[in-house]
């Protein structure tokens, strides 16, 4: 995969991000992909395989708190590197809060993410979970989720 390709998937992926359309975001994955958030509450999340992944962004989607935001834009910013077909991407979102209209910007997420020929192999999440929730004025209600 050229590094023009990956630009395209990574501009793709804030698009699915953007408009909430995890099933699409899921499908540049390859079957036995492995999608990895190191920092959870429970400890770290590693998901291996395609259904895993699919099943993980299901529940994303139906999350409480992602109907208190509003998101307007998520922008991607690729660095790749020396070795071949592994990028950092920084994930910026633009958006507003749904009770008070409030409007943030923040940097959302950091992601090093991993190709082969087909798509994305490897995938390890840096989300600002916290940031985003006290810009967009819900830090209290993630954190009361948390605590359940």
């Amino acid at each position: 995969m050229t590094e023009n390709q990956i630009d395209e998937i990574v501009k793709e992926l804030a698009k699915a991000l953007q408009n909430r359309e995890y099933e699409t975001f899921a499908s540049f994955f390859t079957d036995n992909a492995v999608f990895e958030i190191p920092f959870t509450v429970n400890g770290g999340t590693i998901l291996k395989g395609l259904p895993k992944i699919n099943e993980h962004f299901l529940s994303v989607g139906q999350n409480p708190l992602t109907k208190l935001i509003q998101i307007e834009t998520v922008t991607a910013k690729v660095y790749h590197s020396t070795s071949d077909k592994m990028v950092t991407v920084e994930y910026f979102t633009k958006g507003k809060s749904v009770s008070t209209e409030e409007t943030f910007e923040i940097q959302s997420s950091i992601a090093l993410i991993q190709f082969d020929e087909i798509g994305i192999i490897y995938y390890k999440d840096f989300p600002n979970t916290i940031g985003i929730a006290k810009k967009a004025g819900v830090l209290a209600q993630l954190a009361a989720m948390w605590s359940k």
